[in-house]
């Protein structure tokens, strides 16, 4: 006969979390290995997942259609690089970010953030959406491959954003935020199964 053991929750209080200069002294300093791959998230360090074939391709693709759109005399493309919201440090697979943004470290907002979300997908549909919200990202576009469609955010304010659509395969994204015009949405999710 086994016995039940109860689990106690995990009591979020219990952690400590880093400040971003904090974090910033263990990068500097060499505390975290080559290999590691982690991000700030409110003061919490988060594993960050390995990158699928499908997102790999789906961000290759973008890279590629937004380096040749971009009024490169307005924006700069940031691909798998972060931003420094706060306590928080990102590293959203595509950053489109207006010159002259302030740097308190790294950009401090985006016009336009996205992320493929596949194996972290909880972190980027429900989470992600308002720390950039709170850092005054214009839009975010997280590429939800399991529903097959993306969540479009915009308006964003202190409390999260004001508008989220789910765009599916028939629709167009609106690139006009970053000048770029429209995107399909099937040639995006396509990009996933390129091989």
């Amino acid at each position: 006969m086994s016995a039940t053991v109860d689990i106690p929750a995990v009591d979020i209080s219990e952690f400590h979390r880093l400040t971003r200069d904090e974090y910033h002294q263990m990068i500097e300093s060499g505390g975290f290995g080559e290999q590691t791959r982690v991000e700030l998230i409110d003061g919490i360090l988060c594993d960050m997942s390995p990158q699928s074939p499908e997102h790999a391709e789906i961000v290759t693709y973008l890279t590629r259609v937004l380096a040749a759109a971009l009024d490169h005399s307005r924006f700069s493309l940031r691909p798998a690089l972060p931003l420094s919201l706060g306590d928080s440090e990102p590293e959203p697979d595509l950053a489109v970010v207006a010159l002259g943004t302030p740097r308190p470290y790294h950009p401090a907002s985006a016009a336009l953030v996205i992320e493929v979300a596949l194996s972290s997908r909880q972190r980027d549909l429900a989470v992600k959406p308002r720390l950039y919200a709170r850092a005054d990202v214009t839009e975010y576009w997280a590429i939800d491959l399991e529903q097959n469609a993306v969540v479009v955010h915009r308006n964003p304010g202190a409390k999260g954003y004001g508008s989220r659509s789910e765009i599916g395969p028939d629709g167009v994204l609106d690139g006009a935020v970053v000048g770029i015009g429209e995107l399909s949405v099937a040639e995006v999710l396509a990009a996933a199964r390129v091989k």
